[in-house]
């Protein structure tokens, strides 16, 4: 079912790019001016950096897929929240505490570029800042209690039951083996939760979806998120520090444990593939146009950054 990525590259399918200037218009509105202080500074240079932004592309296409009755600007703010709390975590991810980056999409880490201080305080101002947004949000088609599921599915999603609990694991699990199914458990929580957190908000907003639909496209999700950790953790070995944007093999360098160091590159990329496919199947069993999102399913497998 994976096509080839020269069928389509990232940059040039246009549904991608055309959803790319929605997303960073509604996260640029939903930043505080930059000139405000050294912590507006650090946001604007850690947020406004050219990335791929999945998880907010993935709000988009969740919304067009399933014609959620909402207004654009409502998917545009979710999808900013989205994109925020991931940027949130990069920054606190980069630290000298954390993992250590020094490069981040090509550009020095928030705290290279400010200090470590400014960097925890740009995290920290960001993550609630993604909620914020959420609250703000004025739809007529919006119920309060839809409202308030999608604040608190976002807000689970990089708390302790999330990324937080995801990273704490990470690094307890620095210099020791673990098991695949630990491995998937850290990621899920460091990663799947917050890609699944965007799927179904969206999920959220359809009226009387059935629950086997909403159930498939969690599935979907939690397969999507998988597949593409594996792919980060191939690429931290694989890829090209000029494409990728910071140096490679940064996790055997941490002694990180990853899926190439528990079950080999060959395997991982199969593994990658499989819950790849097995994702795209639960879509195509949908009846919905889900030809948009198989698309980005299969470049997330077979990107180069």
């Amino acid at each position: 079912m994976i096509s080839n990525t020269k069928d389509y590259p990232f940059k040039e399918l246009p549904f991608l790019k055309k959803n790319l200037g929605r997303i960073e218009k509604a996260i640029s509105k939903s930043l505080p001016p930059k000139q405000l202080s050294k912590i507006s500074k650090a946001i604007h240079y850690s947020v406004l950096n050219a990335g791929k932004r999945i998880r907010p592309q993935l709000v988009l296409l969740m919304a067009d897929s399933l014609k959620v009755k909402v207004s654009s600007k409502t998917i545009d703010l979710m999808a900013a929240s989205g994109e925020l709390i991931h940027c949130y975590s990069l920054i606190h991810d980069d630290l000298p505490s954390m993992d250590d980056d020094d490069f981040r999409r090509g550009k020095l880490s928030c705290h290279k570029k400010f200090d470590e201080a400014t960097a925890i305080l740009a995290g920290d101002a960001i993550q609630p800042l993604a909620l914020e947004i959420l609250t703000t949000i004025e739809d007529k088609n919006l119920k309060a209690e839809k409202k308030l599921k999608i604040i608190n599915l976002f807000a689970k999603a990089c708390g302790p039951k999330g990324m937080v609990e995801g990273q704490s694991r990470d690094l307890d699990a620095e210099g020791k083996k673990i098991t695949l199914r630990e491995l998937d458990e850290i990621h899920h929580l460091k990663t799947g939760k917050l890609i699944e957190a965007c799927v179904e908000s969206i999920c959220t907003l359809k009226d009387d979806l059935p629950k086997s639909h909403k159930k498939a496209f969690l599935d979907f999700a939690k397969k999507f998120g998988l597949a593409f950790q594996i792919k980060d953790d191939i690429l931290d070995v694989t890829g090209d520090e000029k494409i990728i944007g910071k140096p490679i093999n940064s996790d055997s360098k941490l002694k990180k444990a990853s899926y190439p160091s528990i079950i080999g590159l060959k395997a991982s990329q199969k593994r990658a593939e499989k819950l790849c496919n097995d994702a795209l199947s639960t879509l195509t069993k949908l009846p919905y146009d889900t030809t948009n999102l198989i698309l980005l399913s299969n470049y997330i497998v077979l990107r180069n950054k």
